[in-house]
């Protein structure tokens, strides 16, 4: 056979199969594009540079590995709908003389040319994509972010990955040749199916494991602790997923055939007969759409929430915008940080506000007498009283508590085997007690008299910390600036810390605003999935379904009738799903929102609510337009097969 047909052949089957074809390459430049983007960040040393930059590059890194795996099962299940629409084609080839040696290199000559179309495409348009990326992750962050224009190493890797997953591609393609005689290829994707039996036993099991899925997921507590339990609740409504799709549609359908009287009547009998009769091919189709579409959503719930949680999380964290720490050896360090505190507040243009200083000490020690090691911090006695305007009194066995989950039902703790009395607890204290409810590590916070035993027996008096505190006025860029000063005038001082919220926000911001944009990548990949997903399986169903439908013309059903079937058929097709995933999702948000108060301090309820409002609303107007453009190519393939009037 002539070389030079090999090639016109193979771009012949690409543009006479352009329905299958197109989309499959679109998706193949948008996650090459994608893949390249995120190694260029991960490549570029603008991102080191800012705060939270490297544990973006981190998360980017897990990323592009993530990235590789999806895309390499992404695109051998989108080829796999095209190779099972094309296996009469192929069949015929073999029919007409070709050898599948022949039929070999016409699949590795298509194969090449999508390659390097998806390849070369991507590349150009994730070079674009990039510094757009780079701007939005600027203004996200908060922070100049200067990007390379090309990252040679990114287009290396990313060349390399892709040769690969479509060489594997290919492999694949070749041992579905080799596998399946000819007479099966001229079949196609025909091969009828029975209808299937209402498997009730199956239909029970996916109820049981949904509603014990839900239920792990609701009783997990500590993310960390339950990780057994998360994952076993995934895997539980994941598997409920299939069952739902596979066995219990199955029984409701076959409930509504044995209602004579509803089954019977012309609006129902088509739509029912042909959604039965081809329901076990749906429900893994429809089962992998929603699992998706859950997916989507649940990643796109969890980075908007961090992301716009952000504030929430850092005001959680800190009480004060500055808080310095030091030794009391050291208060010589402070003194001296101090004087520069005083005398560049006024070129910064700021005011201190709320200032207050304390001494105090932070130990680890078995206080409740549960075998547990606990950590404590105490205030003395006379530092509470100063900072409160107090004049309590406590006898030198006595101690206050602060009021937590920990020591409200406590009538006295334990040191060195030595019992000392708890007088009183109290309700707050003045300074920031967030630890004192830690998910991870409880707290407690002890008032004990600098001369008393308590204190005594843990040495306090050689162990003291001091601790100063204070809000800064101005606006927010002083206030920044400010900041940095101090810290950085810290450092230099030496053997004084310093703690400032507007630093923690930037280097919060950094870190967010990279999981943000690994949020938005994911969502792209698995949102383009679903749509590849939910197009191939209307147009693979548009195949099977055309002669179907025109025998229903042949046999007395209206044109009005015959679409008025089509349309109810994909309307389900569309909402159930959609509908299954939101339920998954509200199912799983108050784990999301554990995840989330355990990953970043936070706990604004109404962040996680809105995202997930959010999510459900993007994500059902992009999936409509998806499913709407699928649904005309399918009505499309109908109508032409079956010479319905428009």
């Amino acid at each position: 056979m002539n070389k030079n047909l090999y090639g016109k052949l193979a771009l012949t089957n690409i543009k006479k199969n352009r329905l299958m074809f197109l989309p499959y390459i679109i998706t193949c430049i948008v996650t090459i594009a994608l893949f390249y983007t995120m190694n260029s960040l991960v490549n570029d040393t603008a991102l080191k540079n800012i705060p939270g930059g490297n544990f973006t590059i981190d998360v980017m890194k897990f990323g592009s590995l993530l990235f590789t795996i999806l895309s390499l099962f992404f695109l051998l299940y989108a080829n796999s709908f095209i190779f099972k629409r094309r296996k009469k084609e192929l069949g015929l080839y073999h029919l007409l003389g070709m050898e599948k040696r022949h039929v070999r290199k016409l699949l590795r000559l298509e194969n090449l040319l999508i390659a390097l179309l998806s390849i070369l495409g991507g590349i150009i348009i994730g070079l674009v994509f990039t510094q757009v990326v780079g701007l939005a992750m600027s203004m996200t962050m908060r922070a100049p972010l200067a990007l390379n224009i090309i990252s040679i190493l990114a287009i290396i890797k990313t060349i390399g990955t892709f040769i690969i997953i479509f060489f594997i591609i290919y492999l694949y393609n070749v041992k579905q040749i080799h596998s399946v005689r000819i007479i099966e290829l001229m079949k196609g994707g025909q091969s009828g199916e029975r209808e299937p039996k209402a498997k009730y036993l199956l239909a029970l099991l996916g109820c049981i494991l949904l509603i014990a899925g839900y239920l792990l997921s609701f009783t997990v507590n500590n993310p960390k602790l339950d990780l057994n339990a998360m994952i076993t609740a995934v895997v539980f409504v994941v598997a409920a997923t299939y069952l739902l799709f596979i066995a219990v549609s199955v029984v409701l359908l076959k409930k509504l055939q044995n209602n004579e009287s509803f089954y019977y009547s012309k609006d129902y009998f088509t739509l029912i007969s042909t959604m039965l009769y081809r329901m076990k091919q749906n429900a893994v189709g429809l089962s992998n759409i929603t699992i998706l579409s859950t997916a989507t959503m649940i990643v796109i719930t969890t980075t908007i929430s961090l992301y716009l949680g952000v504030n929430t999380m850092v005001n959680n964290t800190f009480q004060f915008d500055v808080s310095i720490t030091n030794t009391i050896e050291h208060e010589a360090e402070q003194q001296q940080l101090q004087s520069f505190i005083d005398n560049q507040k006024e070129r910064f243009n700021v005011d201190i506000t709320s200032l207050i200083s304390y001494r105090g000490g932070q130990f680890a020690a078995d206080l409740t007498g549960d075998g547990k090691e606990n950590f404590f911090r105490i205030l003395p006695l006379e530092d509470f009283n100063t900072l409160t305007n107090e004049r309590i009194t406590l006898a030198s066995n006595e101690v206050l508590l602060l009021k937590s989950k920990e020591t409200a039902e406590l009538q006295s703790i334990n040191l060195n085997d030595e019992s000392f009395k708890v007088k009183d607890k109290v309700e707050e204290l003045p300074f920031d007690t967030t630890l004192a409810d830690n998910i991870e590590d409880s707290w407690i916070y002890v008032v004990a008299s600098l001369t008393g035993e308590f204190a005594q027996a843990a040495d306090l008096e050689n162990s003291l910390t001091m601790y100063q505190d204070f809000n800064l006025q101005g606006n927010s860029k002083q206030v920044n600036e400010f900041s940095h000063a101090i810290a950085d005038e810290a450092e230099t001082i030496g053997n004084v810390y310093v703690e400032a919220k507007s630093i923690y926000k930037e280097t919060v911001l950094g870190s967010f605003g990279g999981l943000l944009f690994l949020g938005i990548f994911i969502s792209v990949i698995l949102f383009a999935e679903t749509a590849l997903m939910l197009y191939y399986k209307q147009i693979s169903e548009g195949y099977d379904d055309r002669h179907r439908f025109a025998i229903m013309k042949k046999v007395g059903m209206s044109d009005k009738e015959v679409k008025r079937t089509i349309s109810r058929q994909t309307l389900i097709m569309f909402l159930a799903p959609l509908a299954v995933a939101v339920i998954h999702l509200a199912a799983v948000l108050p784990l999301v929102m554990k995840i989330i108060g355990f990953t970043a301090a936070m706990d604004h309820t109404m962040v996680v609510l809105g995202s997930a409002l959010f999510a459900v609303i993007l994500f059902t107007i992009i999936y409509g337009v998806t499913f709407r453009f699928t649904e005309k190519n399918y009505l499309r393939i109908i109508l032409h097969s079956s010479k319905l009037k428009p």
